[in-house]
């Protein structure tokens, strides 16, 4: 089965919540309808009744008439009222006026406590009976039962019942439309996503979502959305530039060696000749397996890193000891001043050391030192790496920290990725790398985030 589209579900709660409310009013309505019938019908009764009572005792002091006329005369055009009278000894009927005077339902209003008793005569009609203790002067005490005949009553309930019948499916067929009109017409600000995911491609990432004209609950999910977008379109970009990067690094070392290959095999050649071909070949293949493998390393650098706590001395005093023999034979001295403890992965800031210590070699004037400063402040913590070399140029360092990139006096020998490699080391702990360079002086500065 095909699922409802969320105009029409949101349609349905909306006319299932309308009927739940149609049913309560005419429900209410009817049960006040009913209750204020049954208070004025009583009201009725209690004041016939008073006349009554009023009408028999002044009768035949006053007018010396019977009170049995007098009694039918109050009740003369009433085609409604009937009258019976109970002698209160015998506890039998003693006069009967109307249509449901002789009616033996009534007559059991006599022995109960109420003054009211609703019963119900031939042909299903509603009546109301009302009792009066009377004494008639000369006569001993006697009860009198009004009955009155609501059939009106029952007739403007039935009326109400079926008007309401009639009404009800107007009014759920008039809140269905009305609420699928109100759902797609709250619901239209969503075509916009809608209208934007047909937009978004891998080849185009720009569209966004006008976030100004939408609803307040929707404009935090747009906003959200814009900056997916932006990150997608980002990382695909760097993801686009980073392939045409690889691609350019890999396509000179395969060139490289597809043309000594095939320079050598154009002749037989001698030993030596053979050898020197396959030592420049092993050259070009390990310079691939290191763009390969700091790719790898870029690429598996996860934001789930695994922390503990650092002396980041003992980690720099370490990778100094790796560069020691490089060092001697380069003429270049290392010290390290300072310690601190850091919250970081020990494999990845070791690696952001020896990446920064390998370059400051690679580019120090002989018989110089290259220092490791470590310094902290109430929130960072820093490590410096300076060597004493050629200057670089400050249009090269807001760059010398994307993929691949080279100069004439930095990574000149490396194929580019070390301090991208830093840069991302330190992305993955919060924290930032810098560098500056000034009068043959070159600072490269890692600052990690103080932890409590």
């Amino acid at each position: 089965m095909k699922p409802l589209s969320l105009a029409s579900r949101l349609a349905l709660q909306i006319t299932l919540a309308g009927a739940a409310l149609v049913a309560l009013l005419i429900a209410m309505s009817y049960w006040v309808l009913v209750r204020q019938l049954d208070s004025r019908a009583q009201e009725e009764m209690t004041d016939n009744l008073g006349k009554i009572d009023h009408v028999l005792v002044d009768t035949e002091s006053s007018t010396g008439r019977p009170w049995q006329h007098s009694l039918s005369d109050t009740i003369l055009g009433h085609d409604n009222l009937s009258i019976t009278v109970v002698n209160d000894t015998a506890k039998s009927p003693i006069l009967s006026i109307g249509r449901f005077a002789s009616a033996p339902e009534q007559l059991d209003l006599v022995n109960k406590d109420s003054d009211f008793l609703e019963w119900t005569a031939k042909e299903d009609v509603l009546m109301l009976t009302g009792r009066k203790h009377i004494q008639v002067p000369g006569l001993p005490q006697m009860t009198v039962l009004l009955s009155q005949d609501r059939s009106a009553d029952q007739q403007l309930v039935a009326a109400f019942l079926g008007s309401a019948l009639v009404a009800v499916p107007v009014l759920l067929t008039l809140i269905c439309l009305t609420g699928w009109l109100v759902a797609n017409n709250g619901l239209r600000p969503l075509r916009k996503f809608r209208a934007l995911a047909t937009k978004v491609t891998t080849q185009d990432l720009s569209p966004r979502i006008r976030i100004d004209r939408l609803p307040k609950e929707l404009q935090t999910l747009a906003d959200s959305l814009n900056i997916m977008l932006h990150r997608l379109d980002y990382g695909v970009q760097l993801l686009s530039q980073f392939s045409d990067d690889v691609a350019h690094e890999l396509k000179t070392p395969l060139n490289n060696l597809i043309g000594k290959a095939q320079v050598t095999l154009v002749r037989e050649r001698n030993k030596e000749q053979y050898l020197e071909a396959l030592e420049s070949s092993v050259e070009e293949l390990e310079r691939m397996d290191r763009i390969v493998s700091d790719m790898l390393f870029l690429a598996q650098a996860s934001p789930a890193l695994k922390l503990e706590p650092l002396s980041l001395g003992n980690d720099a005093r370490r990778v100094c000891e790796y560069f020691e023999v490089l060092a001697e034979e380069a003429g270049i001295a290392m010290t390290i001043t300072g310690d601190a403890k850091i919250l970081g992965n020990q494999l990845m800031v070791q690696r952001a050391i020896s990446n920064l210590l390998s370059s400051a070699l690679q580019h120090s004037n002989t018989g110089s030192t290259v220092e490791l400063q470590i310094r902290e402040d109430l929130e960072t913590i820093s490590l410096a790496v300076t060597n004493q070399g050629p200057t670089i140029e400050s249009s090269h360092l807001p760059l010398l920290f994307e993929r691949f990139y080279r100069t004439g006096s930095i990574q000149s020998r490396g194929v580019g990725l070390g301090l991208a490699i830093v840069r991302s080391v330190m992305n993955l702990h919060q924290g930032h790398v810098a560098v500056a360079s000034t009068s043959g002086r070159t600072t490269f500065k890692l600052t990690f985030p103080r932890h409590a």
